[in-house]
């Protein structure tokens, strides 16, 4: 297989791994909280838990929640082709610019499905309060918490781990050491993501929440496409 058909292949599935993240996504967590709909959870057990977690993803059903968790972690590994590609637009493919960039999001990749669907445990449990008997709510409400802890620790760390090598791309972009122009950078995931967040606060329900659950997702799929426009660069170069 020619360099180019690699290339073109890369592409391709950065773009369905993108759209596969935020159908992910929107099932999973694009909910916008509703505490006032549970009491049980605003008022009763409001110092117990934090409220607007457990409710998130309350409206969800059992089979829409794993769905969303489910897509998402099961084509986290074409995200790996998309990462070789980046790695492509560097001058110096061996640089310490391309290694800063490329091993955290290799790193991200690895870590990023437990981080996803970590979210379908703690939806389930939550509604697990909700139709069980009031004796039994404090020892779920305690397994509750584990899971959460566990969700935010994945996640989080996940989320770091990615954001510093897009962080590091967009720097190595500033610097010319990739083979894009300098206003590449805005178009990274990482201030990409800022911008489409914004947008979730003039845009109404239930399109918010929709794009406030696939806000990073979104930027990938946005940086991918404008990215193949610049594809001859490193088709060119090899």
């Amino acid at each position: 297989m020619d360099n180019k058909t690699k290339i073109y292949i890369a592409f391709t599935l950065a773009w369905i791994v993108s759209i596969c993240w935020i159908i992910g996504d929107v099932a999973l967590v694009g909910f916008e909280p509703s505490p006032e709909k549970y009491p049980l959870f605003s008022v009763d057990y409001a110092q117990k838990v934090d409220v607007d977690t457990a409710v998130h993803m309350l409206e969800g059903s059992t089979p829409r929640l794993m769905f969303g968790a489910l897509i998402g972690a099961l084509t986290a590994p074409l995200l790996l082709p998309a990462m070789w590609l980046l790695r492509q637009f560097f001058r110096g493919q061996n640089s310490c610019s391309a290694w800063l960039t490329y091993l955290p999001l290799m790193a991200g990749v690895v870590l990023s499905p437990l981080g996803h669907a970590a979210f379908f445990y703690v939806g389930e449990i939550y509604k697990l309060v909700l139709n069980t008997d009031q004796g039994l709510h404090l020892p779920i409400l305690q397994t509750a918490d584990d899971f959460v802890n566990m969700l935010n620790m994945s996640w989080l760390l996940a989320v770091m781990v990615l954001g510093l090598g897009w962080i590091n791309l967009m720097i190595a972009i500033l610097l010319k050491r990739t083979h894009l122009p300098r206003w590449m950078a805005i178009l990274t995931p990482v201030p990409l993501s800022i911008m489409i967040l914004l947008m979730k606060y003039v845009i109404n329900a239930p399109y918010a929440a929709w794009i406030g659950g696939a806000t990073f997702n979104l930027a990938y799929l946005i940086f991918f496409v404008v990215l193949f426009s610049f594809r001859q660069a490193i088709i060119g170069s090899k």
